[in-house]
């Protein structure tokens, strides 16, 4: 190598550490600078690219040039947000010194504008609820140099609901992959208003060789439950190494190691769960005679371990599947998995838009257990859209909507909405993205949650502000002890317009929809949120449950019914009084609607009753299913009592009590009889009276509250006699001769009606032995009620309930008038007593001998009106009429008559509107505008006429009518010499020109109570 080319490299190598030395701290700032970026900001350049992007002539241009482009800097953020100002902050860097820049900023379209003095600033977003679409425009001397755009989702925090907890809604999670989709995940499911979900604890995830490890389960559960969420938890097992390759337990071996996974399950997680899922959707391959068998083994050993929670089977799919859920149910049943549980499971997904499958009642689950006896709990654990391919957020989160109400009316009592979470890119049931995004559906189901949680589903309404449409899907709730209806058209090809007033209409999202034109609402397919609504539709909604029940009931049971002749007529009379609520418009009598309910269950008194006589020749399976229609049934009487009562005593409470644990010593004292369905009935007894008890419980106060406590301890009472009564038949098997021979019965002292207590008194000959109430034969009853008397009898343990229903303490009820008042127009006071005996009207003390209970009232005078009842009851009110029809001046002779006390001279002259001047003298002096006018002013006109003015009652002359003129009106009634002429016109109070009399004397008395009212 030559001397010129050594030299020639020395110098490019000097050369290129010169220009390396010189790009050094550029390079240094430019990696720092992208290493900052990529942790807190998101770095906007010129063309998106920054200095070391820049080739070597670029950057050398760039160093040597004062002006370098701007380098904008904006903080990287969550995009899903749970407050609604959203603010980014902003860097630029470079700026040219004598440049003007500003920026527009805003979400969805909406953007403001503002000059930049300081290159560090804050922009501040208001987001809606839901997906906002955020942009940041930046501006150099008026031209646009860059621009910022993002998606951020925000999600209101959900809004705490009374008795929430106790919601019915839930969603399926999917929590199993290490069930730390949880951490990112879980803020979006507490947000959600979501109280309750359906998540596997699958046996392959926590058993590796024999051993069980729990510590993710751990993990997720404490956050779940933190975030005050249930579990339910399915008991699956997705693997073929416990199962072999039928993924079937189908030996006792098998069934050992299942056992043991259930039993390492409810040992640490008994208290954390609300419910167990015994498998999944079984129908689909455990379809062979000896898999029902063995799943219905599965089951019975699960309730072996006395887990005292929900046990769920069935679980099946349904409709698409072979093996038809309904038929699975019936065939796992007669394997005793019906005993074994309490709720059964299924799953169902809407193909249509009109959910015809899930709407026909020829295959609702709800029939098909009534047919095993009924009292089972209907959860349906599956439930969502089968399509896929629906593109429109909208129309899905419809459909969610509509679907989740329509569970309700096919008797769900829990609903899991599938699935929280896509499984998959391609699998979209869930409310979120796969990237947990949440989509429409999210947050319409969150506002559904929030307007439904908490509140009692009512019933359907045929009507809403006077339309009907066959198209209309109206469905009510009771919100917070006020109605709440969603209401949406069937028909896709049919709006329904009805008048907008008087109410609140809000959409699937929670925004409140104006009327349109015409002041009118337009209801499509997309469901509509109505609050502040009239009282009235809850009645009519539980009155059109109750009737198409009842109907069904009769068709259903002809037979059965046809043996108990006044069954039927019970029947009718009840159907005829759920008629009459729907017409009613203001409010329910709490104690109207408590009998009501009370002679609604007695129908399953008579038909217990029937079936221990023998006149209803059935079994105990028909027994039960009519008892548990009528409970469905009684649904809507425990609505029209939690939207009529309002005061909780706690002695029901307490009575409750004590009526479920005799029900429960009689089903254990049954000496060896099969007792299956009084223990079902009594399951739902508990269930409601926990409910009453938990409610009565909190401190928390709201319109529904005490309600629900009266209604459900109510429910709670009456199936627990039903229970006790059907357990007390099954054990009649049992009785033996001589207790046949020798009957227990219970004498009352007082048999009519009464408003003392009354005595119940055990009379029976055999030798007996109280063992409960003091050992006493007599129970006092202070109110209709029950009480069990519990005995033996040769050492038998036996219980007679006696039962009152003639007690009546309540005094009859006076509408029409209140007591005291002084009416100026005529009144009709109308008594009301179910059981009224007299009624007696005083007029001014005189009794008036041709009144009719609800007459009109419109003579002057002081009235006096007592009403008693057969029972001793009793009631006085007293008020007073006085009609001054006429309040014209009389000018009579040489009198002004008729002018009312208290009128100052001013008003006088306005009203007598004289076509002469004239003045007003009282002992000579003119009276002023001001004054009061009094009996005995004269009144002189221009032509010299004088009147005397006279006050009606104002016999002592001071404009006034009181104690003053009373009092002397009184000494001239017994004496007749304390009145001057004008002072006996002034007397004349009633106008007739008649001698001072009783009438005058009353009207006195009903004008100084007048002023005083007035006054």
């Amino acid at each position: 190598m030559n001397k010129k080319k050594i030299l020639l490299i020395i110098c490019m190598l000097i050369l290129c550490f010169l220009v390396l030395w010189k790009l050094l701290p550029y390079i240094f700032f430019s990696i720092l600078h992208q290493k900052m970026t990529a942790e807190n900001y998101v770095t906007l350049g010129v063309e998106q690219k920054d200095i070391i992007s820049y080739n070597l002539s670029d950057l050398l241009e760039y160093m040597d040039n004062d002006v370098k482009p701007e380098v904008i800097k904006v903080e990287k953020k969550a995009d899903i947000v749970f407050e609604s100002i959203y603010e980014l902050k902003i860097n630029i860097e470079n700026v040219e010194d004598n440049a003007v820049y500003s920026v527009s900023y805003g979400a969805d379209g909406n953007s403001k504008n503002e000059k930049i003095d300081n290159m560090s600033f804050n922009c501040n977003f208001d987001l809606k609820e839901g997906k906002n679409d955020i942009s940041i425009i930046f501006y150099k001397n008026s031209s646009e140099i860059n621009r910022y755009e993002s998606t951020v989702y925000f999600v209101e925090p959900y809004k705490k609901q009374f008795l929430d907890e106790l919601s019915n809604n839930g969603v399926s999670t999917h929590f199993i992959k290490n069930y730390d989709d949880i951490d990112d995940s879980i803020e979006l499911l507490k947000y959600s208003g979501i109280k309750l979900i359906r998540n596997s604890i699958q046996w392959n995830q926590i058993e590796k060789n024999g051993k069980y490890s729990f510590e993710n389960i751990d993990n997720w559960l404490e956050d779940v439950r933190d975030a005050d969420i249930n579990v339910m938890a399915i008991l699956v097992d997705n693997s073929t190494k416990r199962l072999g390759n039928d993924y079937q337990i189908s030996n006792d071996e098998e069934l050992e190691k299942f056992n043991e996974y259930v039993e390492q399950v409810l040992n640490r997680y008994s208290n954390e769960l609300i419910g167990i899922e015994v498998w999944n959707e079984p129908n689909i391959n455990w379809n062979t005679d000896d898999a029902k068998k063995w799943y219905s083994k599965m089951v019975e050993s699960v309730n072996l371990l006395n887990y005292k929670n929900e046990i769920i089977a069935g679980s099946t799919a349904t409709p698409y599947h072979t093996e038809k859920s309904e038929e699975y149910l019936k065939e796992i049943s007669d394997l005793n998995a019906y005993i074994n549980s309490n709720v059964f499971s299924y799953h169902v997904y809407s193909y249509s838009d009109d959910m015809a499958w899930l709407k026909d009642k020829n295959s609702n689950h709800k029939n098909v257990i009534n047919e095993l006896g009924g009292f089972q709990y209907i959860y349906l654990t599956e439930y969502g859209i089968a399509n896929r391919n629906i593109e429109d957020e909208n129309v899905r989160s419809e459909k969610l909507i509509k679907q989740t109400v329509t569970n309700i009316t096919q008797g769900v009592d829990i609903s899991i909405l599938y699935n929280f979470i896509d499984d998959s890119e391609t699998t979209t049931y869930g409310l979120l993205a796969k990237d947990l995004k949440p989509k429409k559906a999210y947050y319409a189901m969150k506002n559904f949650y929030e307007n439904t949680n908490g509140a009692e589903y009512i019933g359907t309404l045929t009507n809403l502000e006077g339309v009907e449409n066959t198209n209309l899907e109206a469905h009510v709730y009771d919100k917070d002890g006020k109605p709440k209806i969603i209401v949406w058209s069937k028909n896709s090809n049919e709006t329904i317009t009805i008048p907008y007033s008087n109410f609140k209409a809000t959409d699937l999202y929670g925004e409140e929809i104006q009327p349109n034109e015409e002041g009118n609402l337009i209801i499509t397919t997309s469901p509509i949120y109505l609050d502040d609504l009239e009282y009235s539709y809850f009645y009519q909604a539980i009155s059109n449950i109750a009737i198409e029940n009842y109907d069904q009931f009769t068709e259903k049971f002809a037979s059965e019914i046809a043996q108990v002749p006044e069954l039927s007529n019970k029947i009718e009379e009840n159907k005829n009084y759920m008629k009459s609520v729907g017409q009613v418009q203001t409010r329910v009598v709490g104690t109207s609607s408590i009998q009501a309910m009370q002679q609604h269950f007695e129908l399953g008194n008579m038909i217990l009753q029937a079936y221990k006589d023998g006149t209803l020749q059935t079994e105990d399976v028909k027994i039960s299913s009519m008892l548990d229609m009528l409970n469905d049934i009684g649904d809507s009487y425990e609505d029209l009592v939690t939207v009529s009562a309002q005061t909780v005593v706690e002695s029901d409470i307490e009575q409750t009590n004590t009526a479920i644990q005799e029900a429960e010593k009689t089903i254990n004292n049954n000496q060896g009889a099969e007792i299956i369905y009084p223990v079902k009935i009594l399951e739902f007894s508990k269930d409601h009276y926990e409910k009453a008890t938990y409610i009565n419980g909190l401190e928390e106060e709201n319109d529904i509250k005490e309600g629900l406590i009266i209604s459900n301890n109510l429910h709670a009472l009456l199936l627990a006699n039903w229970a006790n009564t059907f357990a007390q038949i099954n054990i009649d098997n049992y009785v033996d001769e001589y207790i046949a021979n020798n009957p227990v019965t219970i004498e009352y002292n007082i048999t009519e009606l009464t408003n003392q207590n009354v005595k119940a008194t055990i009379k029976t000959d055999a030798e007996i032995q109280i063992t409960n109430n003091s050992n006493s034969k007599e129970h006092t009853f202070e109110q209709n009620g029950s009480f069990t008397f519990e005995y033996t009898i040769k050492g038998r343990a036996l219980k007679i309930t006696a039962t009152v229903e003639n007690i009546d303490k309540v005094a009859p009820t006076i509408s029409g008038i209140q007591n005291g008042k002084l009416y100026t127009e005529p009144v009709t006071p109308k008594v009301n007593d179910e059981n009224l005996q007299s009624i007696e009207l005083k007029l001014n003390s005189q009794v008036v001998s041709n009144y009719e209970n609800g007459d009109t009232l419109e003579e002057e005078g002081f009235y006096e009106i007592t009403a008693n009842d057969k029972a001793g009851n009793t009631i006085t009110r007293y008020f007073q009429i006085f009609i001054n029809t006429d309040t014209n001046y009389k000018i009579e002779e040489n009198y002004i008559k008729n002018v009312t006390n208290n009128t100052i001279k001013s008003d006088f002259d306005k009203k007598i509107n004289l076509s002469v001047k004239y003045k007003i003298t009282r002992n000579g002096e003119e009276v002023s505008q001001d004054d009061i006018l009094a009996t005995g002013d004269i009144l002189t006109t221009e032509t010299g006429d004088e009147y005397v003015i006279i006050v009606p009652g104002d016999i002592n002359k001071d404009g006034k009518v009181d104690l003053k003129d009373f009092i002397k009106m009184r000494i001239y009634l017994l004496l007749e010499n304390n009145l001057d002429d004008i002072e006996k016109v002034a007397a004349d109070c009633n106008l007739d020109g008649q001698v001072i009399g009783v009438k005058d004397y009353i009207r006195m008395r009903l004008i100084i109570l007048m002023n005083d009212v007035t006054n």
